[in-house]
């Protein structure tokens, strides 16, 4: 497959072209993640540096004779995708999936902050699966407009504190590993068990199941 990446006018111009029917990607073995016993959500094979190829589903992804059409997807898009889906999250649902008790009211709306300052961090890591030529751009204007993060308010300040922490715990390992997050998570909010270790593993699921629905709705 020939691909030809522009840029204009501030889009991501992402032209795909002469996709042979028979022609088809991807390894014989599938690629085995025992690190936190998840693996990451599957990267599109048509997916290039700089763009992302819509799903099927989008009307800028239609096929004819096994070729593609071309799909433009600028900052705004991207940003108001995930404002959007930042906004529809269930986060009391989320918290309760640490097992907070009701009582511990501090520590719960502590849980909220961690949560959201790394749902934003997983979105990065998302951007620089999809858009990896331009994630970094994109990234720093949803810094720039949120209106949650840009403020001056004492939440906004603490919220970018905790989504620096984050970006950092998933530098090194990305999608790959999350118990780095899991166990980060656990110290900070004081979580115990008697098992640890399965404490971690849940931990490290929750963060994992968040990134896929991030992932999965990027655009």
């Amino acid at each position: 497959m020939r691909s030809i990446l522009l840029a204009q006018c501030g889009k991501v111009v992402y032209l795909a072209a002469i996709m042979n029917s028979d022609t088809h990607s991807g390894d014989d073995a599938d690629t085995l993640f025992e690190q936190d016993g998840t693996a990451p959500p599957a990267q599109a094979s048509s997916t290039q540096a700089g763009g992302a190829v819509p799903n099927a589903g989008d009307d800028r992804a239609n096929s004819f004779g096994g070729r593609m059409s071309v799909a433009y997807y600028s900052a705004e898009e991207v940003i108001s995708h995930f404002c959007a889906l930042y906004s529809s999250i269930d986060w009391p649902a989320k918290v309760a999936e640490l097992d907070i008790s009701p009582l511990r009211i501090r520590r719960r709306n502590n849980a909220l902050r961690e949560l959201r300052a790394l749902s934003i961090a997983l979105w990065g890591l998302a951007l620089q699966k999809s858009f990896p030529g331009d994630a970094s751009d994109f990234f720093a204007r949803f810094l720039e407009t949120a209106p949650f993060l840009a403020g001056k308010s004492r939440e906004s300040v603490r919220l970018r504190e905790r989504l620096a922490v984050y970006v950092d715990l998933l530098a090194a390992k990305k999608d790959a590993d999350f118990l780095p997050v899991a166990e980060h998570l656990a110290e900070v909010l004081a979580l115990s068990s008697e098992d640890i270790r399965r404490l971690r593993l849940k931990i490290s699921l929750i963060t994992r199941n968040l990134y896929t629905l991030i992932f999965d709705r990027l655009v």
